[in-house]
């Protein structure tokens, strides 16, 4: 299991475990798309899909988010979280969730979770992307801004389920997709 650290906020530089097998989102996207954000994170409700070790969901905890719902599919990454959520003293702002992200982002629908932030960060083959527009569609406030990381040949629509592309960055093999339930610029 390896490290990794968180990047600002009130606990810059504490120490995330990442099992094996997990990608990570690297330290400068991850600073890339707080700059990007400002301070649309203090005090919203974030949701991170594809979680992995949850380490953008703890990012954005740390810089002031008010919670987190973390879906993982994985039992490594699973247990990742829940150590990294008990080391970091945050069960009190977290929901953890294993499953499949289909499943589980149709559960949260159904109980009435609004985010204001999503992050999504698939694994590179993944090809569902429609699939995910849909649900995260019915899961934003007003507002609200979805992040994915995608490898950077992927194409995504600039329009899908009521989202609009607002901003697309590139970091050499990976690529940051922003979208909003309202047009307009980040």
């Amino acid at each position: 299991m390896g490290r990794l650290s968180l990047t600002g906020g009130e606990n810059k530089r504490k120490r995330l475990k990442v099992p094996k097998g997990i990608r990570p989102t690297r330290a400068i996207v991850k600073r890339s798309i707080f700059d990007t954000l400002r301070g649309a994170v203090e005090g919203s409700d974030v949701l991170e899909i594809f979680a992995g070790s949850g380490a953008v969901g703890f990012e954005a905890l740390s810089r002031g988010a008010h919670s987190c719902v973390f879906i993982e599919k994985s039992r490594d990454g699973l247990l990742a979280i829940i150590e990294n959520v008990k080391s970091m003293g945050l069960s009190d702002r977290v929901r953890v969730i294993r499953g499949d992200y289909g499943r589980k982002l149709n559960d949260l629908i159904k109980e009435g979770y609004r985010f204001d932030l999503i992050f999504a960060d698939p694994p590179y083959d993944f090809n569902a992307h429609t699939d995910v527009f849909s649900r995260v569609s019915q899961l934003l406030k007003p507002g609200g801004i979805y992040i994915v990381e995608v490898r950077s040949k992927t194409i995504l629509p600039d329009k899908a389920d009521g989202l609009v592309k607002v901003k697309e960055v590139s970091f050499g093999q990976t690529k940051i997709v922003y979208y909003s339930l309202l047009s307009g610029d980040l």
